[in-house]
């Protein structure tokens, strides 16, 4: 009977989204996205980058800035990425930008053909940091006398070619306090009691690259404690909302 109930609670989360989902954009071929993450003053900042090709590439290279002065980028971590088997690769930072590049080796294979994650970018910044939105965006940077630094894939023949670039947020939060009597008021509207606004907030958020909630507190529905909205979250709202599900959790004191 459980495994019984469990499955209609899948089905009918599945059914939900359904509605209130929106057809989800398909990548482009060949694209690199920045990923939209929250995370609190006191912690600090791991962004993924992921990128999709449709050709086999000799070289992969990226070029961003982010427009907080307080924000400082303490590198670019390749482990468990695509392109983390190739020798040349390596990351420069210029004041508010940094290049990241990753080039296979002679004898080494071509990047193959996929889709996944190219590597995480790690900011770092004051603990008494005022809460705020920080943009992740690509750019040029011309380097004198005449080198410059953007955001391309590399194709065997040598020649060069830009990727469509979605650009990235990182929402830091106060780390204590933002949340108000329960949990749920993901979109932030002053409604204490979760709603279909905050349903669909999430699940832009999670599904098609919408802002991250205000307070990532409001938005940990299962209080598990990750600053990171997830699935789980989302399944705890739905059930809340149409299957007489637990009511929302309280806010840490």
């Amino acid at each position: 009977m459980k495994k019984e109930a469990n499955m209609r609670t899948w089905i009918f989360c599945a059914f939900v989204l359904a509605l209130i989902l929106p057809a989800i954009p398909v990548l482009a071929e060949n694209s690199i996205t920045i990923d939209s993450v929250a995370t609190f003053t006191n912690q600090t900042g791991k962004v993924p980058v992921n990128f999709t090709n449709d050709i086999e590439l000799a070289g992969v290279e990226l070029t961003v800035w982010w427009n907080s002065p307080e924000i400082q980028i303490d590198s670019f971590s390749f482990i468990d990425g695509r392109v983390d088997y190739t020798t040349l690769k390596g990351t420069y930072v210029m004041g508010d930008t940094v290049t990241v590049y990753a080039l296979p080796f002679s004898g080494e294979p071509l990047i193959g053909i996929g889709t996944g994650l190219f590597g995480h970018l790690h900011f770092s910044y004051p603990l008494e940091i005022n809460p705020q939105v920080v943009t992740i965006d690509s750019v040029t940077v011309i380097v004198p006398p005449d080198v410059d630094y953007g955001t391309r894939f590399m194709e065997p023949s040598k020649g060069y070619f830009t990727p469509d670039f979605n650009k990235g947020y990182l929402d830091i939060q106060q780390a204590f306090g933002c949340c108000s009597g329960i949990r749920g008021n993901v979109d932030n509207q002053g409604d204490d009691e979760p709603n279909i606004a905050d349903l669909t907030y999430l699940v832009s958020f999670l599904f098609q690259g919408g802002p991250p909630p205000d307070c990532p507190e409001e938005a940990d529905m299962n209080a598990d404690g990750d600053p990171e909205a997830n699935v789980a979250d989302l399944t705890y709202l739905i059930a809340f909302l149409f299957l007489g599900g637990p009511d929302p959790l309280p806010c840490n004191p």
